[in-house]
C-alpha cells in the first residue's frame, strides 16, 4: 500500500499522502490490500476528472458502492459511471454522492443498477432536484412503489406500470422509467401531478415528474453516455490536468515522491541517531542526580569521547562516500559533455541568427534616429545660433570685467606662495645632516644582518 500511494503521488495530481488518505476510507469500508490496489487509481481518477477532494471521493465511492452490493473490483467502472454522469446532466460528484447516501442501500435492495439509478438522479438534477433532495425524492418514490399501499397500487395501475413483470421478477429500473414516461405522457398537468403524488407522496412527486417529463433525447443522451462510460474518468482527469497548473500540480506531488524516498533512505540512521541521543541525555541526567555539577562534567567528558571516537571510526567510510560522490558527478559531466557542448552551440547558433534577422531593422531605426536629429537640429539652427552666440558674448563681457580682479588675486597667490617656501628653506636645510646620519646609522646597524638575508 505504501509503494502504491507513491507511485500515485509521482504519476497523478495527487500526493503520496492523499493517496494514504483515501486508502484510510477504503479500510473503513472494509476493503483489504488487494481491493485498494485495484481500486485506487479509478478513485483518483474521478476526483481528478471532478476536481473534488480525494479522501472525500474515496469516501462516496466506497459507500456507494456498499449500498448497492458491488464490491471493490467494480470501483473504476463505478467511477467512470459518477463521471460521466455528473458531465452530462446538471451536478457534480459531490451532490450525486450526497443523493446516493439516501437512496443507494434502497435501489440495491431492489437490485436497481448504478448506472441507471444515476440517470435517474441526472434528470432530476436538470430540473433542479440534487442532492439531499434528490436522494430523499428518489428514496420515497422507490419505496412506495416497492410495497405499495391501495392508493399507490391504484395510481400505477392509472399509468399501466408495474414493478415486477409477470413471473415475479423485479424488472430494472430502466425499464420501469420507460413505462412511467410512457404511462404520464397521456395524462394532463393536473393529472400527471395527482398521479406523481400518489406514487411517490409530497416528497417524492417533484423528482417522479422531472423523470417522466424529460425529454426523449435528453432521456437518450444522458442514458448513452452512462451506459458507455468506461475509461471516461481516465480521459477527463488527463484533459482536467492538460494545462500548466495541472503539470504544476503534477510535479508537487513527484517532488513529495522525491521527498518521501530521501526521507526513508535517512529515516533508520536518524532514528539510531535520535535513540543514541535519548540515551545520552538518560546518562547525563542520572549522571547529576548522583554527583551534581561534578558528575554531569565527567559523563559529558565521556559522551564527548564517545563522539570523537565515532567520528575517527566513520571518517574513513564518509570520505568514500564523498570521494563516490565527486566521482559520479564528474563521471555524469564528463558523459554529458558533448551533449552540453551540442546544446551551447545551439544557443549561439539561435542567438546569431536572431540578431541576423533583427539587425537590419535595427540598421533602419538606427537611420531614421539620426536622420531626425539631424532634421531637428536643421530646423532649431536659426534659433539655436543667435542663442549661442549671446550666450557667449555674455561669458566674455563677464569675463572681461572681472579680469583685473582675477589677476590681482593671481599675483596675490603667487607671492604668498614664494614667500612661504623662502621663509621654510632653513628650517629644512637644518633637517638634512640629520637625515643623513639617521640613515647612516641605520646602514651601520643592519649591515650585517641585511648581508646575512
Amino acid at each position: 500500500l505504501s509503494n502504491k500511494a507513491k507511485e500515485m503521488g509521482a504519476k497523478t495530481k495527487f500526493s503520496a499522502t492523499e493517496s494514504g488518505q483515501a486508502m484510510e476510507y477504503m479500510a473503513m469500508a472494509g476493503w483489504k490490500s488487494k481491493d485498494m490496489l485495484s481500486g485506487i487509481e479509478g478513485i483518483m481518477n474521478l476526483a481528478a476528472a471532478s476536481g473534488e477532494d480525494l479522501a472525500t471521493t474515496s469516501d462516496i465511492v466506497t459507500d456507494a458502492l456498499t449500498g448497492f452490493g458491488l464490491s471493490a473490483k467494480d470501483s473504476t467502472h463505478f467511477a467512470d459511471v459518477l463521471a460521466q454522469a455528473s458531465s452530462n446532466a446538471n451536478t457534480n460528484v459531490s451532490m450525486m454522492g450526497e443523493t446516493f447516501k439516501y437512496v443507494a442501500p434502497v435501489a440495491g435492495a431492489l437490485g436497481f443498477s448504478a448506472e441507471d439509478t444515476s440517470v435517474a438522479i441526472g434528470l432530476m438534477a436538470n430540473s433542479g432536484i440534487k442532492a439531499s433532495q434528490a436522494g430523499t425524492s428518489l428514496r420515497s418514490m422507490m419505496s412506495r412503489m416497492s410495497a405499495p399501499t391501495k392508493q399507490v397500487s391504484a395510481a400505477m395501475e392509472k399509468v399501466g406500470v408495474s414493478i415486477t413483470d409477470s413471473h415475479g421478477k423485479m424488472k430494472s429500473l430502466d425499464t420501469i422509467m420507460g413505462d412511467l414516461r410512457k404511462g404520464f405522457s397521456g395524462l394532463s398537468k393536473a393529472e400527471q401531478s395527482q398521479v406523481a403524488s400518489a406514487i411517490a407522496g409530497q416528497e417524492g412527486m417533484s423528482g417522479l415528474l422531472a423523470i417522466v417529463n424529460a425529454s426523449d433525447a435528453d432521456f437518450n443522451k444522458l442514458k448513452d453516455s452512462i451506459y458507455n462510460c468506461d475509461g471516461a474518468s481516465a480521459k477527463m482527469a488527463e484533459t482536467m490536468q492538460d494545462n500548466l497548473q495541472g503539470q504544476l500540480t503534477i510535479a508537487k506531488s513527484a517532488a513529495e515522491a522525491l521527498g518521501l524516498e530521501v526521507y526513508e533512505s535517512i529515516q533508520k540512521p536518524l532514528t539510531n541517531l535520535a535513540k543514541q541521543g535519548i540515551s545520552a541525555l538518560d546518562q547525563l541526567t542520572e549522571a547529576f542526580k548522583k554527583d551534581g555539577t561534578t558528575g554531569l562534567i565527567e559523563a559529558g567528558s565521556g559522551l564527548v569521547a564517545n563522539l570523537v571516537t565515532g567520528i575517527a571510526q566513520a571518517a574513513p567510510q564518509a570520505v568514500s562516500g564523498a570521494i563516490a560522490i565527486i566521482g559520479a558527478l564528474a563521471g555524469s559531466f564528463s558523459k554529458a559533455t558533448p551533449q552540453l557542448v551540442g546544446a551551447a552551440g545551439n544557443i549561439v547558433t539561435a542567438l546569431a541568427q536572431g540578431l541576423t534577422a533583427v539587425l537590419p531593422t535595427i540598421g533602419q531605426l538606427g537611420m531614421q534616429l539620426i536622420t531626425q536629429i539631424g532634421n531637428s537640429i536643421t530646423q532649431s539652427a536659426p534659433t539655436l545660433v543667435p542663442k549661442a552666440i549671446e550666450l557667449l558674448a555674455q561669458f566674455a563681457l563677464g569675463l572681461i570685467s572681472a579680469l583685473p580682479q582675477l589677476i590681482t588675486v593671481g599675483i596675490q597667490m603667487i607671492t604668498s606662495l614664494a614667500q612661504g617656501l623662502i621663509n621654510s628653506i632653513p628650517l629644512l636645510i637644518s633637517y638634512v645632516p640629520q637625515i643623513i646620519n639617521s640613515f647612516c646609522a641605520a646602514i651601520d646597524t643592519g649591515l650585517l644582518q641585511l648581508i646575512a638575508a
